[in-house]
């Protein structure tokens, strides 16, 4: 495999862990607006019915935070994957310039 082909699968690579990264913002940001409503659900509730209140939303606040702690990981290994790949350029950069 020579250079150019090299530096083509990593260009391939980078697109694919682009897409990935967006996509798993995507559902960040979902889950984030998710678990504000549930929140702001369960205040009123309080806020309402105080000591009465039953709280059925603390349960999707559990399942919403643990979704977003999911993807922050998995952000964090795409992210270490992109710094891999960009390195990858930096030293083929190199390579060919010097």
């Amino acid at each position: 495999m020579n250079r150019l082909d090299k530096i083509m699968e990593i260009a391939e690579e980078l697109s694919q862990t682009r897409v990935r990264i967006e996509s798993t913002l995507t559902q960040l940001q979902h889950q984030l607006i998710r678990l504000r409503d549930n929140i702001d659900s369960a205040i009123g509730e309080i806020e309402i019915k105080g000591l009465d209140a039953t709280l059925k939303n603390i349960n999707n606040i559990q399942q919403d935070a643990n979704g977003i702690s999911k993807n922050m990981y998995e952000l964090k290994q795409q992210s270490a994957s992109l710094e891999q790949a960009l390195g990858y350029i930096r030293s083929a950069k190199k390579l060919s310039s010097g």
